[in-house]
């Protein structure tokens, strides 16, 4: 699985508030709760393996011989023809038989522990943050959806990657319309933010007020003591 080691050189416990025009304006300590935590091979694995699952439909079918309608009266003589001793038309050796050991619908749901997703989440985050690939940026306040404005503010920031995701605090269709025809950026709310969106990003760009959702939910965690899953 690519970008799981992380880097020998980590980044410090703090991230820099960058505006809209691309300068800093404060900064914001990295919980580690969800920044310094184990890193576990194998809990990304389990997360990217189950989130692709259960993106599968399942829909693929096919016939088997007794779902095929042929008449079932054989074709030719037993012996001497020196064909194969085909009984039936619906025979998966014919053309236009049923199929054998063909797909049928089915679920490929898998489900993980939730103490397992949520080690699986605070590792991503935590390789995100060694490779200096988790930035914070002011609330965008755009009153119109515009590209080009979002594209902007893209480049003042210096995030120039092949793969961005921006965090919100909320859904927020302006900013989504404002970016959903730049083919790099990918635009998700917090409270859908997920182990493989954080994996198949190269910059994780939190909004402040989703970073600050993000480390209000880690000290409720930290605070009650228990396993619960931070992507749910």
């Amino acid at each position: 699985m690519p970008g799981i080691m992380p880097e020998k050189d980590i980044m410090g416990n703090q991230v820099d508030i960058l505006s809209t025009e691309g300068q800093p304006t404060g900064a914001l300590e990295l919980p580690d709760e969800l920044f310094s935590s184990r890193v576990s091979e194998y809990a990304l694995y389990r997360a990217v393996v189950t989130y692709e699952a259960n993106q599968r439909q399942g829909t693929a079918s096919s016939k088997g011989r007794s779902e095929i309608r042929r008449t079932g009266k054989k074709h030719h003589r037993q012996k001497g023809t020196g064909w194969a001793r085909r009984g039936s038309l619906r025979s998966p050796l014919v053309r236009g038989g049923g199929v054998a050991f063909g797909p049928h619908p089915r679920s490929y749901r898998q489900r993980m522990p939730k103490s397992l997703k949520r080690l699986a989440f605070t590792s991503a985050l935590t390789l995100k943050g060694q490779n200096g690939a988790i930035k914070v940026v002011d609330d965008f306040e755009m009153p119109t959806p515009s590209t080009q404005s979002f594209a902007r503010i893209i480049k003042a920031c210096g995030l120039d990657a092949d793969k961005i995701l921006v965090v919100t605090g909320s859904h927020e269709p302006v900013l989504h319309k404002s970016c959903r025809n730049i083919p790099s950026v990918k635009m998700t709310p917090i409270g859908s933010l997920g182990t493989y969106d954080l994996l198949a990003a190269d910059i994780v760009v939190f909004t402040r007020s989703a970073f600050e959702l993000l480390g209000n939910r880690a000290g409720h965690h930290a605070h009650d003591g228990q396993s619960r899953s931070l992507e749910s």
